[in-house]
């Protein structure tokens, strides 16, 4: 009698447990299942994708939606979809709020790519704080930015406050220029980083001269004119607009005008800038917030990806597809086994969590408690036979 007991006690445990590997296996499968059957996950993508600066902001977006389309490949967010909500706000800050306000309204919008553009940042962010609404930035480079106590901020760039004083050194110890002159467009970004190198190079005692256009202007012969008048050793273009910035080149050759140049990070588009002075911009020294990433062996497959689709980038369409990876890396993260918990607050958390993030800028990628990047780096460019070439490199420090 016992032994048989004990065979159907053995039998028991037997079928308990192969009914236990049953549950799990089905609760792993139903996951993805029931992970479909949710409302997809919303990526806003902010950006400039109509007016002057759309070539910017088109290949910017389009490396979003490669990043957001692989993820998609791999089964999004256990099993939940992502899908990419489109936000054009053309630059402008008043557009930038009504494109924070439209992401804020839809609650399974749970993190944003952008804004590229300080201005626009710095105008949406109230919107984007009051909602709870993360964003990642790939450009915007004001300092102000980050410290005005917003924790939905965060940006994979570096701040003008370390890229002006780097593009400051090499003005002085590499170019040991004596007379400036620092010329920008008015905007939150151009001005903006025109007074932070204008700080360094009066900290560092250089003369220094300054001027303004607009982001309107065409004709430059007024500028140029009082420029050609001070004789520097170098002019500083502070402007958002890299194709503005080919016309000023061009119209300095017309006026004889033969002194050195040198911009900031947009400014580095070949087809912009470099194609678009048609020989003026040789020479020209460029600031880059972050390495060419040709040169990073990690980001090979997705240029190749890139171009094979879209032809070829512009200088912000690498930290797009990054922030993009980073930010679906935080929703992963987030969501855990479970994808209809994800909400805002848990985004919010993991991005703001995120430590030596390996991808394609190459150096792993943290935020700090304001949500600036850390272990970044500013490089300065030459435009040498129609192309970038570096030649320095500074640690991004503020």
């Amino acid at each position: 009698m016992i032994k048989r007991l004990n065979r159907r006690f053995e039998k028991m445990q037997t079928l308990v447990k192969i009914l236990s590997a049953a549950v799990l296996i089905l609760c792993v499968a139903t996951g993805f299942v029931y992970g479909k059957e949710l409302p997809p996950v919303k990526i806003g993508a902010a950006g400039p994708f109509t007016g002057d600066l759309s070539k910017i902001g088109l290949d910017a977006l389009n490396a979003i939606q490669m990043a957001v389309d692989e993820a998609n490949a791999e089964g999004g967010i256990r099993g939940r979809k992502i899908e990419v909500v489109v936000g054009d706000d053309m630059g402008d800050p008043s557009k930038g709020v009504l494109v924070a306000e439209k992401f804020a309204m839809d609650r399974n919008v749970l993190g944003v790519v952008g804004p590229m553009n300080s201005a626009t940042a710095a105008a949406a962010l109230p919107a984007y704080d009051r909602a709870g609404l993360v964003i990642i930035s790939q450009s915007a480079t004001n300092p102000d930015l980050s410290e005005r106590g917003y924790r939905v901020m965060h940006r994979i760039c570096p701040r003008d406050d370390a890229q002006g004083p780097a593009a400051a050194r090499f003005i002085v110890e590499e170019v040991k220029a004596k007379v400036i002159y620092v010329i920008d467009d008015k905007s939150t970004y151009g001005q903006g980083l025109a007074d932070q190198v204008a700080a360094a190079l009066e900290r560092m005692g250089v003369k220094l001269e300054r001027g303004q256009i607009s982001s309107e202007d065409r004709d430059f012969s007024p500028i140029l004119t009082r420029v050609k008048a001070a004789q520097p050793d170098l002019v500083y273009l502070g402007l958002s607009n890299p194709a503005q910035a080919a016309g000023l080149l061009k119209q300095a050759v017309g006026l004889g005008l033969s002194t050195k140049f040198m911009g900031g990070d947009c400014m580095k588009e070949k087809d912009q800038l470099v194609a678009g002075a048609g020989g003026a911009a040789e020479g020209m020294y460029i600031t880059a917030i972050g390495k060419d990433i040709a040169e990073v062996p990690a980001a090979r497959e997705f240029i190749e990806k890139f171009e094979g689709k879209y032809g070829a980038m512009s200088v912000f369409s690498g930290q797009s597809y990054e922030a993009t990876k980073i930010l679906i890396e935080a929703l992963r993260a987030a969501a855990g086994d479970d994808p209809a918990s994800l909400n805002r607050a848990k985004v919010l958390d993991a991005v703001h969590n995120i430590r030596d993030y390996n991808g394609i800028l190459g150096f792993p990628i943290s935020f700090n408690e304001k949500g600036d990047v850390l272990g970044a780096s500013i490089y300065v460019y030459q435009v040498e036979n129609d192309d970038f070439v570096e030649i320095k490199e500074y640690p991004a420090e503020v």
